[in-house]
């Protein structure tokens, strides 16, 4: 049964006769007529029969007008909630990031961003944190924050900032009479991570691999202040952000080194799917807008 069937029952159950009915379905009577006895066919019964002028619905009519009632209910609802999502009322967004390390700054963001947008929730994905790209494409996630950009036509990028990875050290530790810290400096270190697939974090593809250098013995160590307590212990360095090592830094809890002259320097963006005319749900682009003009990093 085609929707413009259920919608012509309905109309013509609620008017009466098929004259009032032309006025609400813009369409001609003689169209509404043909469409009548094509619904009749289909179910090899009469729907409405004619009593002093007006068409009475047959007992399958009623059937059929309760549920072309339900069914163009049930669409009318689909349709607002529709309009509701992509218009901001409520929805989800679902997010991944490359490094734990952003979440000394994303969880701000997202609290901001609740008090506006109080009915949209913000899911963050740990899993498969080494490669969020392949999620944003089998639509598993609506964004990714993320320091490695593959080239494809379906992602679509935008730079947030730049931050610069350094070496994190004791106290008194023998490398702190150093200026700068190169990867011959990693061979006798125990060098604590807080990644699982460390050799394709910056510090190995850029500087160790490159110089066929590898540390002394690496130690995984999830979460970050778990990392800075062994640094601090004297039981091993660790590369990390420098900005996420402020709070330590002042408080002259560990010191930080750069990683050659030049530095070793991140690049970071937000992954989108690269929609037709790019369009997003507006909650979606207010939460982007959000992370863009945010002053954390």
């Amino acid at each position: 049964m085609e929707l413009k069937y259920l919608k012509l029952i309905k109309s013509v159950a609620e008017e009466g006769t098929l004259t009032k009915a032309t006025n609400k379905l813009f369409l001609s009577q003689s169209s509404l007529s043909h469409q009548l006895k094509e619904i009749e066919t289909q179910l090899n019964t009469p729907v409405f029969l004619r009593v002093n002028r007006k068409l009475v619905l047959t007992d399958a009519g009623k059937i059929l007008y309760n549920t072309a009632n339900k069914v163009l209910e049930e669409l009318d609802h689909f349709n607002r909630e529709i309009t509701r999502a992509v218009h901001g009322e409520y929805g989800k967004i679902r997010l991944c990031t490359e490094c734990y390390t952003c979440y000394h700054w994303l969880p701000p963001i997202i609290k901001n961003y609740s008090y506006d947008h109080p009915n949209i929730d913000v899911l963050i994905n740990t899993d498969n944190v080494a490669n969020p790209l392949s999620q944003i494409i089998d639509g598993k996630l609506d964004l990714a924050i993320i320091h490695r950009k593959i080239d494809s036509k379906q992602i679509q990028y935008l730079e947030i900032f730049d931050d610069e990875l350094v070496l994190v050290v004791s106290k008194n530790h023998s490398l702190n009479n150093k200026k700068y810290i190169y990867a011959s400096d990693f061979k006798d270190q125990v060098f604590v991570t807080h990644s699982k697939n460390y050799k394709k974090s910056s510090i190995f593809e850029r500087v160790l691999i490159p110089e066929n250098v590898t540390p002394k013995r690496v130690v995984y160590m999830q979460i970050t202040e778990a990392a800075i307590e062994m640094v601090k212990a004297g039981l091993g360095v660790a590369v990390m952000a420098k900005w996420a090592m402020k709070p330590y830094i002042e408080s002259r809890k560990v010191n930080v080194i750069p990683i050659t002259r030049k530095g070793l320097w991140r690049k970071w963006y937000i992954a989108t799917l690269r929609n037709p005319n790019d369009q997003k749900p507006e909650y979606l682009n207010d939460f982007i807008d959000q992370i863009l003009n945010a002053n954390q990093y």
